[in-house]
């Protein structure tokens, strides 16, 4: 219960205004010791219905004060003026007939000062109210206004991390789009592939193919578009497309990785290199009716991690037939480079002797 009233007293100015009026009524014990009038506990005893009286009229004020925000400020003002005279009167004449009272009914000594309502010390008072009573108000304002101040720096606070927020996951959803953006003739390739196994009995390969393209499809799904992984990784997640496309086109793929020593625990966004492989099968082997080799290789060249896909066909196979492609791929390889790394990385395409190649150079992690 305790807990509950201290919460709900939390977001009100009672604890300032208990405060003030706590030490306003203790100043006053101590100048009532020092003049000999009584003793500083009995004062402050005596005074404590007028303590409560004086917070609940300032917190009247306060509650006066927030109704009228929406007023025009001459009625605002004028309303607040005559609220804090009303208020001062009663305290201030509070204040006299409740000493006047205690004097006549349990302190007699306190007559010669209490009873009498002489003009000097009711305005002595009353200047003493009013002036208590504007700087409770005084504080409150001050007060408000220093919370507005935090509540709209803490709005503006959660304003600016929401905008990172959402610029943050804008870049996941487009790093995971174009990471996702699987070559639909690949999937369609496979599947028909699987389907020509089954029809010719081939049942152990069709098994094979559908194991590795459940391996790539799990690694392609579940791994975070914004995370890095490590060469062997990538390496792993390439094998498993690798492994259906060796199904489909048998002999006619060769295959050779070459990782240079202590690259392989480097680091490199996920997915970085299925578009070129896939490339390099789709122009380089699919494309032709000989046999080509392709080749992925990793070297450090200062401090740049290269990574490169190579398709290569014998000098006297076949040329193979053009294909025209989108250059989604590549295009989507560069936005992620950019997105990851800025000028930082970039993406090589060009003819070699024999075939085609495909460079990405980024920092080496």
């Amino acid at each position: 219960m305790i807990e509950r009233l201290r919460a709900r007293l939390a977001g009100t100015v009672l604890g300032p205004v208990l405060v003030v009026w706590t030490l306003g009524y203790a100043l006053i014990a101590v100048s009532a010791a020092l003049i000999g009038r009584m003793s500083p506990g009995l004062s402050f005893v005596t005074d404590l219905p007028l303590l409560v009286m004086g917070v609940a009229l300032t917190m009247g004020l306060d509650w006066l004060g927030r109704r009228l925000g929406a007023a025009p400020a001459l009625a605002r003002w004028a309303a607040m003026a005559l609220a804090v005279t009303a208020a001062t009167l009663i305290q201030t004449f509070g204040d006299l007939l409740w000493l006047r009272w205690l004097s006549v009914t349990f302190f007699p000594d306190w007559q010669s000062w209490a009873y009498g309502f002489t003009r000097q010390r009711t305005l002595n008072v009353l200047i003493l109210y009013l002036w208590n009573f504007f700087l409770m108000l005084t504080l409150i304002w001050a007060t408000g206004l220093r919370a507005r101040a935090e509540t709209d720096a803490a709005r503006a606070r959660r304003a600016e991390m929401d905008a990172e927020k959402a610029e943050a996951e804008a870049a996941r959803a487009e790093a995971a789009a174009l990471r996702l953006q699987l070559n639909p003739h690949f999937l369609f390739n496979t599947l028909n592939s699987i389907s020509s196994l089954v029809t010719l009995g081939r049942k152990e390969e069709a098994q094979a193919m559908i194991d590795a393209l459940g391996d790539f499809l799990r690694a392609s799904l579940h791994a975070d578009p914004m995370a890095d992984v490590t060469l062997a990784e990538e390496i792993e997640t390439i094998d498993a497309y690798l492994g259906i496309e060796s199904v489909r086109f048998g002999k006619r793929l060769a295959i050779a990785i070459e990782i240079a020593p202590g690259l392989s625990d480097c680091e490199v966004p996920n997915f970085i290199l299925q578009p070129l492989v896939e490339n390099a099968v789709k122009h380089g082997v699919a494309a032709g009716r000989g046999p080509a080799t392709l080749t992925i290789a990793v070297a450090r060249e200062g401090g740049d991690l290269v990574l490169s896909v190579t398709n290569t066909s014998p000098a006297d196979a076949e040329p193979p037939e053009a294909r025209p492609g989108t250059g989604i791929g590549l295009a989507n390889i560069r936005q992620r480079l950019a997105i990851r790394y800025g000028e930082a990385a970039r993406l090589e395409t060009g003819p070699v002797e024999g075939g085609w190649r495909s460079e990405i150079r980024l920092p080496a992690s």
